[in-house]
């Protein structure tokens, strides 16, 4: 559920620019919140979230292609650094 909330978040994070980002981190809360409140423990939303930032800092550096799908400007800095923090602050949440 982690990874699957990331490839929507790096999606949908350049649509848009201020709502894309504010969407994608909003589903990232909820997903991650989710994880806990199905299967009632922290240690899973954990792994969620470190799935999660898996992804987008995967997603933030060169393939094989060169390409890039975080990019290095303001919505992409905010959806490494705030969605970051959102996903910590999704695990914190109570269950």
């Amino acid at each position: 559920m982690g990874a699957f909330a990331a490839v929507v978040a790096v999606l949908l994070h350049q649509s848009l620019p201020p709502i894309g980002v504010v969407t994608s981190m909003l589903f990232t809360y909820c997903a991650i919140w989710y994880v806990g409140r199905k299967y009632g423990s922290r240690k899973y939303k954990w792994a969620a979230s470190i799935a999660w930032i898996l992804v987008i800092f995967r997603a933030s550096t060169f393939g094989a292609g060169q390409e890039l799908l975080v990019q290095g400007d303001g919505v992409g800095s905010a959806l490494l650094l705030v969605g970051t923090l959102v996903a910590l602050s999704a695990v914190a949440a109570r269950v």
